[in-house]
């Protein structure tokens, strides 16, 4: 990851702090431009591009702004905007105004037609807190609480560093303390995002339209992204990735002697363990973070990729070492099926209706396709004259 790409993958991640410092009392001003003052003056941030970013990340400062054509700025918005669109939903009743204390609610409020009022208790993500699990009680956010995070925050930024291995530390940081926080308190949307969800996306969306573009040998970022904005959303700009161990139950519960409880649990650590492993080696090849890593349990993850010849090139190459290794290690126990479909910011909205759930199906045929055909000739020769 070169450092224009990283420093874009900072200003994403923090597009949005302004609203921190509005929720918390300090400054009434857009959460734009107060992101923008408190990154410059309390947290220390100098870097013009990062800065820019963060300023104009809407349309209505992009559109008078003095800036270049191709300013990290473009990608923010269009990432921000894209973010925005999958992850905010209207309320069913129409209420105008902000309640900057709500509560992040549920996601299962919702979901398949349910009608529930749960709420997180403001918090942050704690080991020795437990887990915070939804409930009836509605506790509204302080000013206190956001004067907390936006502190936490700050220590965290002062030791900026234009790196790889930086942007997974303050995506961790992020998720530490806005993983409860919403990302809107519109009265008219339901609160159930939280601003964590959506800086990470829209950092990963970022990553994926610059590379996108660059292999696209798109240099005026402005006219594609802002000007002609509206047909980028129809471009397949992205590729949706899964990786999927198959012998799990098999590897995890062949187990005869005694201490069997423990075997299983290492051997289900040891998975998660490879798992975790594969996926860093593939974004650092993709020169991805671990922004762009969407899920990942139970020997399964989906990773956001921009949709070019080179990812493709490498996640063909990086399959075929990956199933060699196991195919060393564990013979016919482990393999990795893995697919990707193509997609537009159009169909993860689901436009027209059914085109999200073509994104999964299209995966999961790719991957059903690779595992009923595991081995080459080549392989089942090997396989045959082991010693």
């Amino acid at each position: 990851m070169n450092e224009k790409e990283t420093k874009l993958v900072i200003a994403a991640a923090l597009h949005d702090i302004g609203k921190v410092i509005y929720r918390e009392g300090s400054d009434s001003r857009k959460h734009s431009i107060s992101g923008y003052d408190y990154l410059k003056d309390e947290a220390g941030i100098t870097d013009k591009e990062i800065l820019d970013a963060v300023k104009y990340h809407h349309a209505q400062n992009l559109r008078s702004a003095k800036i270049e054509d191709d300013s990290l700025a473009y990608i923010v918005y269009m990432a921000d905007n894209i973010a925005s669109s999958t992850d905010r939903r209207e309320k069913m009743e129409e209420e105008k105004g902000f309640e900057i204390s709500t509560p992040l609610e549920s996601v299962f409020n919702i979901l398949n037609h349910n009608e529930q009022h749960m709420y997180y208790k403001p918090g942050m993500l704690n080991p020795d807190d437990g887990i915070n699990y939804p409930t009836k009680e509605k506790i509204m956010f302080d000013r206190h609480y956001y004067n907390k995070v936006k502190s936490n925050i700050t220590d965290n930024l002062k030791g900026l560093n234009y790196n790889k291995d930086y942007i997974n530390s303050l995506i961790e940081v992020m998720e530490a303390n806005l993983s409860y926080v919403p990302s809107s308190t519109s009265k008219n949307e339901v609160a159930d995002i939280s601003l964590f969800d959506h800086v990470k996306l829209t950092a990963a969306v970022a990553s994926c339209i610059y590379q996108y573009i660059q292999a696209c040998n798109i240099s005026n970022y402005k006219q594609e992204l802002f000007v002609d904005g509206n047909e980028f959303y129809k471009k397949n700009v992205f590729l949706l990735y899964s990786m999927d161990i198959s012998g799990i139950q098999d590897f995890i519960y062949t187990i005869n002697n005694k201490g069997a409880l423990k075997g299983l649990r290492a051997r289900s650590f040891y998975l998660e363990i490879i798992m975790e492993h594969l996926i860093d080696e593939l974004l650092e090849k993709v020169e991805l973070s671990r922004a762009n890593l969407i899920y990942s349990g139970g020997g399964h993850a989906y990773i956001l990729m921009a949709n070019t010849e080179k990812t493709k090139s490498i996640i063909e190459r990086y399959e075929k070492q990956v199933n060699q290794w196991f195919l060393e290690v564990f013979q016919t126990d482990l393999y990795v099926g893995a697919g990707y479909a193509v997609c537009s910011t159009k169909d993860l909205e689901n436009e027209p209706a059914g085109s999200y759930t073509e994104i999964f199906r299209g995966i999961s045929k790719n991957i059903s396709a690779k595992k009923i055909k595991r081995y080459t000739a080549k392989d089942i020769v090997w396989l045959n004259h082991r010693q």
